[in-house]
């Protein structure tokens, strides 16, 4: 059995994993990766330079979503896991000022009440109208998507939609909540309410739950000692091991069925490779144009995925930069700000950065406007501006990065649930053939990774099934 893996980021390294691997019901199989960039990981890249490690993707995943804790311990990085050190405090920059999150705030609601009532995040205004979501009848109707901006300001009020979803949310998704689908996004929330009528009712009797089980405040992040990369280089390092082919440099211009069943693929160099199934993990973009041809309506579903442009700034600056030490992990903006919300990374994680320096990633989505567009020498100079303004910095960063994603990140807009549908059931008639990653399942690396691997799974089941 023969696996064709297209695009080499941490999903499609996951499918080959997954493959290679084999599992108790399935022996390994031959794998061919080919990636058209230059390196393996996508958007997991790490730099280390001058004592710091940069992360100019992703720096991190949740532990509650067990796949990437997972991944990493099976190629020998189970030690390497880390959590956040310090206290974690963090921060809404709102109404002009730095404001601490109320404990057992979550993304959207509050899971306790006497922070949420004293909060000065929000006006006494604010909290009035959310409080009328106690008594407010039940908005949603089966059947239809919304948008989750729209359904939270139905129930809660402006406020909450201002000064929490969005930079809470929307800092996630790379969109307003105004655009992202309730039901892509957050459809535990229509749970909520369809089981409790209020969704404060619901958040409240969430957290008593919580309590009661004796489960803590801490933060649930984590990440690699050696950053993010260091998964890349491990999977990709097991794969050449178990004899797996990876092949960078090298995409494919055409994918074809095979009379067997399976499918063949050309290559940028012209050759031709023959696999018993494919997983397509190069992004929304690649997998609807391969598909083009022999799934069209798999590939017309995938291109009605927006995509957006999403930057990393990472700012590095001495210690003494500052009167007092920067010890937040960070703040999410829901002020106009040129960012979304900065993480300090030498605070936040062990290793990053030397004890005389402090590591900052600031976000720059495309959702902020034209300033998420502008050229990289006046998009630095507003960030390191603001960020310098907030944080007090009495000079320049003496390390600047621009890490650029160019219309990569999906936007679960509202009909996501009925576009991926339309994508699966495009590709009925060619069962070996599974699109993986972001674009339809999950944005978050364990996302990623579980989605690979089932998706490989569900290939070469088929495969075999069809086959015999």
């Amino acid at each position: 059995m023969r696996l064709l893996v297209v695009g080499g980021g941490i999903t499609g390294l996951a499918a080959a994993w997954e493959a290679a691997r084999g599992d108790g019901e399935r022996p390994p199989a031959d794998v061919l990766l080919v990636e058209s960039s230059d390196r393996l990981g996508g958007k997991l890249h790490t730099e280390h330079a001058d004592g710091l490690l940069i992360e100019h993707g992703p720096d991190s995943f949740v532990s509650y979503r067990p796949a990437a804790s997972r991944l990493a311990t099976e190629v020998g990085l189970g030690d390497d896991l880390v959590g956040t050190t310090g206290a974690r405090v963090v921060y809404l920059r709102s109404r002009g000022k730095l404001r601490p999150l109320p404990a057992g705030m979550g993304m959207v609601l509050p899971t306790r009440l006497g922070p949420f009532v004293t909060t000065g995040i929000l006006s006494p205004a604010d909290k009035l109208r959310a409080g009328l979501d106690l008594v407010l009848p039940r908005q949603l109707r089966d059947g239809e998507d919304v948008a989750i901006g729209a359904f939270l300001r139905a129930r809660l009020g402006g406020g909450i939609v201002r000064r929490f979803a969005d930079p809470m949310v929307g800092g996630i998704y790379g969109a307003g909540v105004d655009e992202l689908s309730l039901d892509a996004v957050l459809p535990s929330l229509r749970a909520d309410e369809a089981a409790h009528r209020s969704l404060m009712l619901a958040a409240l009797a969430s957290g008593r739950k919580t309590r009661a089980a004796g489960r803590g405040p801490g933060s649930p992040f984590r990440t690699l000692r050696g950053g993010l990369g260091s998964l890349v280089d491990a999977v990709s390092g097991r794969l050449v091991e178990a004899g797996a082919d990876l092949r960078t440099g090298t995409g494919v211009t055409e994918l074809r069925p095979s009379p067997s069943g399976g499918v063949e693929a050309v290559l940028g160099d012209g050759t031709v490779e023959a696999a018993d199934a494919v997983v397509l993990a190069g992004g929304v973009a690649s997998s609807a144009a391969l598909l083009a041809v022999p799934a069209p309506e798999a590939a017309r579903a995938l291109s009605g995925v927006p995509l957006a442009t999403s930057t990393v700034v990472t700012l590095c600056y001495p210690a003494s930069a500052f009167a007092t030490p920067v010890e937040t992990h960070g703040w999410l903006e829901a002020d106009p700000a040129p960012i979304s919300g900065i993480t300090v990374s030498s605070a936040k994680w062990a290793g990053r950065a030397p004890e005389d320096a402090v590591l900052i990633r600031a976000f720059v989505p495309e959702r902020l406007g034209e300033i998420a567009l502008a050229a990289e020498d006046v998009l630095l100079e507003r960030v390191v501006d603001h960020v310098g303004t907030v944080l007090g910095a009495r000079q320049r960063p003496t390390l600047t990065r621009v890490a650029r994603w160019q219309s990569v990140m999906p936007k679960y807009t509202v009909g996501h649930p009925a576009r991926v549908a339309a994508a699966e059931a495009g590709l009925a008639h060619l069962p070996a053939w599974r699109v993986a990653g972001s674009a339809l399942h999950g944005v978050g690396v364990p996302d990623c990774v579980a989605d690979g691997r089932r998706q490989a799974g569900i290939a070469l089941a088929t495969s075999t099934s069809v086959s015999s």
